[in-house]
């Protein structure tokens, strides 16, 4: 066993590092996890600043505990580690929203450069010195200090633009400059005020409480994002054949009244050839969009296909009809296209895979019936002409 006496100084140190120790240690677990699954670049910054994070404050912990020795050269690397890490975490936060370009490459190793320049700067004038005076002398490094402080506004002006979450990120940068700006107080300019010992033990607490919340949000954002494209198709934004069928599929067995509609675009093969799929993309995207207004509040549209596009609508059969009339109304007004439709109410029973069947069935009548109309499933089954019916192609 051994006896630590812990001092003010020592007791504010050990608060704040084992603080930081915990919050970083979840961020670096976070980070190899996401690292794990998508190597990309922002990823393994992120795990290189959070490893030197974690040293410098294991490091300083250390040290409050007094484990290790506060010997010169430690302070001075762990000072050092911390311009690097620091400049490194902005520059991996701003890779989790934007590819890293040449420019941002050029400052990166620029600042990473100049830090080591200053560093050295600050051993140079001790050299010629004894070595117990030069040891000394490398506490205190002065430019070091003031150089990372200026890092907090040159980064709310390189990139709290550029980050989705700009109040959050500005608020740690400032955070970071006051801690920053304490730290160089009660080494240079007032040692004997502990207010300034206090703010710069309190405030890394916070800072890494906001790094973490800016990194947690952000993984969330990422996560969803992957998840809706793994449901929903690239071009139309629709959700795709495979959702939307689950989705019909789940709510056919509620038992709520819901009917399906199918949307064949017409003509659509002839407005590729002749205008480019450009063109045909565009308008495309243009009907879908209308096909997502029309049943954003009651239903949920998809791509099934091609040109093919379909919706399912809960209520009667006449709040279907009217979402139905519609999109072909607002299809046939708004773009250069017009759209065949056709509609289907449940039945007891009936599976998603028949009800879209039968809503395919009533678009096809209206397709080889005059185009640019709405057909009724209930009208076919009604009439002789149309019930036997089956869909040869658009």
């Amino acid at each position: 066993m051994f006896l630590v006496t812990l001092t003010p100084d020592n007791l504010g140190l050990l608060f704040s590092s084992a603080m930081a120790v915990v919050i970083v240690s979840l961020m670096l677990f976070m980070s190899y996890r996401l690292y794990s699954s998508n190597r990309r670049h922002a990823y393994r910054s992120l795990l290189t600043s959070l490893t030197f994070i974690l040293v410098q404050h294991l490091l300083q912990l250390a040290i409050s505990l007094e484990l290790t020795p506060s010997e010169p050269y430690l302070i001075f690397i762990g000072k050092l580690l911390q311009v690097y890490a620091f400049i490194v975490i902005h520059f991996a936060i701003f890779e989790l929203y934007h590819r890293r370009r040449p420019r941002t490459r050029l400052w990166f190793f620029g600042l990473m450069a100049s830090g080591l320049l200053i560093a050295v700067g600050d051993l140079l004038p001790g050299i010629s010195a004894s070595e117990s005076s030069w040891m000394s002398g490398i506490r205190s490094t002065p430019a070091l200090d003031g150089y990372l402080l200026l890092l907090g506004p040159l980064f709310v002006l390189m990139f709290a633009p550029h980050i989705g979450q700009p109040r959050k990120y500005m608020t740690s940068l400032w955070i970071a400059f006051t801690m920053q700006l304490s730290v160089i107080s009660a080494t240079y300019w007032a040692p004997e005020v502990s207010i300034f010992k206090t703010i710069a033990g309190l405030l890394p607490v916070f800072y890494y409480i906001l790094l973490f919340a800016i990194l947690f949000e952000r993984v969330v954002e990422i996560m969803q994002s992957v998840y809706r494209s793994s449901i929903t198709d690239g071009l139309t934004n629709l959700y795709n054949r495979r959702y939307f069928m689950s989705r019909l599929d789940q709510i056919l067995k509620t038992g709520r009244p819901v009917g399906a509609i199918f949307c064949d675009i017409d003509n659509f093969k002839k407005l590729n050839d002749t205008h480019g799929h450009h063109k045909a993309d565009g308008v495309l995207k243009q009907v879908s969009a209308m096909l997502m207004e029309e049943t954003d509040n009651n239903g949920l549209a998809g791509r099934y296909g091609g040109e093919e596009l379909v919706a399912f609508v809960a209520g009667s059969s006449s709040v279907v009809a009217q979402a139905a009339e519609s999109i072909r109304s607002r299809t046939e007004k708004e773009s250069i296209v017009t759209i065949s439709v056709g509609y289907s109410m449940m039945s007891p029973g009936i599976t998603a895979e028949h009800l879209m069947k039968e809503a395919d069935q009533a678009m096809y009548y209206s397709k080889t019936n005059g185009k640019n109309r709405v057909t009724d499933y209930a009208y076919l089954k009604k009439g002789s002409s149309g019930s036997s019916r089956q869909r040869r192609g658009g």
